[in-house]
């Protein structure tokens, strides 16, 4: 299995481009972020990112890791305008753009897709519909720039409530309905657990689309041997599978972060 680490959660006390070092020190070839700006806040200098693109490839290349993804908009849509509301497309496509040139400039070859949130007033069928247009429009530009997307799945419950897409099925669906190589489904077993549970017999049912996997323990989303969720037993199914891509970690170390990561990496390979 290929691990990675979602540097936006562990070292949070370092700088940003210390903590890929550190990454690489702790045994991971792989890590990830979220906004490739590092500072989401609107009417960001153009030029600042991609200084700060440029820093972060040389800081992985000497570090010997892979930035695997970063994240188009947040979650809710209150950056990027999300996917669920048309009138926002225009802006969508715009922070679209700016993270596919980002993700070039850094070397990173993936970008996720959040739906953004329910709209007011507006039917689930037309929020999907809205969904679908913007990731096919989304797609062909990740073609042209040869990028690969991430649709992610969240869970409502706990972390964000009235968020769009909470299915794995779903979501699996409108990757194969949006039908581009560069369309993928990010599986994030967290999620998946407060939603659905079955994680394997889900990832089996849509592996052929899944590009990318998060996890955490639930509850907590601490390390992934506090809680519910039997990990070693999930990693071993998922390599049966075939699958090939980063199984990552996306949570909140309770241990000193190096400590915890060795300790998550030998807890998955016993």
């Amino acid at each position: 299995m290929n691990y990675g680490v979602c540097l936006e959660m562990v070292f949070t006390d370092r700088p940003f481009l210390d903590r890929i070092q550190l990454a690489a020190n702790a045994g991971f070839t792989f890590a990830e972020m979220w906004f490739g700006d590092l500072a989401p806040a609107k009417g960001a200098d153009d030029a600042r990112k991609f200084k700060r693109a440029a820093k972060i490839r040389a800081a992985a290349e000497k570090a010997g890791v892979t930035m695997t993804n970063v994240v188009i908009g947040s979650p809710d849509g209150k950056l990027g305008g999300g996917l669920t509301d048309a009138t926002h497309r225009t802006e969508w496509l715009k922070q679209t753009d700016a993270t596919l040139a980002y993700c070039k400039e850094a070397n990173i070859g993936a970008a996720i897709i959040c739906t953004g949130n329910l709209v007011k007033g507006l039917a689930r069928a037309q929020m999907q519909k809205n969904v679908l247009d913007g990731l096919k429009a989304t797609a062909e530009r990740a073609e042209k720039a040869d990028i690969t997307l991430l649709l992610e799945v969240l869970n409502d419950k706990v972390d964000h409530a009235n968020y769009f897409l909470t299915s794995s099925d779903e979501g699996a669906a409108m990757c194969r309905e949006v039908n581009s190589p560069r369309m993928k489904l990010l599986f994030d077993c967290y999620h998946m657990q407060i939603m659905e549970g079955d994680l394997t017999g889900h990832i089996r049912k849509n592996l052929d689309v899944i590009g990318h996997i998060h996890s955490a323990g639930y509850p907590g989303r601490h390390e992934l041997w506090l809680g519910e969720t039997n990990y070693p037993f999930l990693v071993r199914q998922i390599e049966a599978m075939g699958y090939k891509g980063i199984f990552a970690l996306e949570y909140t170390p309770t241990l000193e972060p190096s400590e915890s990561l060795r300790r998550t990496l030998t807890h998955l390979k016993d």
